[in-house]
């Protein structure tokens, strides 16, 4: 009997255990219903404060849209006309630059120097010669000395030149402008010319717009797929 009691004791303190986790559960559902339901409206009042903007925006895309674009700017229309033009001066710039003005100016630089050494040889020699003339007479005897002192002098000057040449040769320094390698880079930025060019030629703008940009487009696939690639 007590074996039965203590059993069912244990059966319905699992009982309990149990109901408590759902209640617990329950719990936490409601709670995550309630932030579900403040987010709610939290985006609701967002919307009703955003709502005049997003009306107001999606009136200027309308206003956009049915409204003719204004005249292009002749200035704007000559800087595009001669971006070519200087794309492709670029080119000979870059190459002149390089190969002639840092070639010729670090690649080769010649010093020349002059070393001049004087030797200067004096060689004097003296010779004395002297002559005894003796006259005797009968009454008196005359003696005569005569002395002759020669002297020469030899100057030797030897002058050595020497010339030492040196050549040094530099590595020359980047050209004053890089483009880069970079294929994404090349593949992005000549995609977003397309792109202004094509929107330029068919969205109610000239189509002049979408000639030029396409010009551009070429010459820049030229430049940095052609020659730097």
């Amino acid at each position: 009997m007590l074996l039965l009691l203590l059993l069912l004791l244990l059966l319905l303190l699992l009982l309990l255990l149990l109901l408590l986790l759902l209640l617990l559960l329950l719990l936490l559902l409601l709670l995550l219903l309630l932030l579900l339901l403040l987010l709610i409206l939290l985006l609701l009042l967002l919307l009703l404060l955003l709502l005049p903007l997003l009306l107001l925006l999606l009136l200027v895309l309308l206003l956009l849209g049915l409204l003719p674009p204004p005249p292009p700017p002749r200035l704007l229309l000559l800087l595009l006309l001669l971006l070519p033009l200087l794309l492709l001066l670029y080119h000979y710039y870059y190459y002149y630059y390089y190969y002639y003005y840092y070639y010729y100016y670090y690649t080769t630089t010649t010093t020349t120097s002059t070393t001049t050494s004087t030797t200067t040889t004096t060689t004097t020699s003296t010779t004395t010669t002297t002559t005894t003339t003796t006259t005797t007479t009968t009454t008196t005897t005359t003696t005569t000395t005569t002395t002759i002192t020669s002297t020469t002098t030899t100057t030797t000057t030897t002058t050595t030149t020497a010339t030492t040449t040196t050549t040094t040769t530099t590595t020359p320094p980047p050209p004053p402008f890089t483009v880069t390698k970079n294929v994404f880079t090349q593949w992005l930025l000549l995609q977003l010319i397309a792109h202004i060019g094509g929107h330029a030629c068919f969205t109610n703008s000239p189509c002049f717009y979408g000639i030029l940009t396409t010009t551009v487009h070429v010459y820049l696939r030229h430049i940095f797929l052609g020659h730097l690639s």
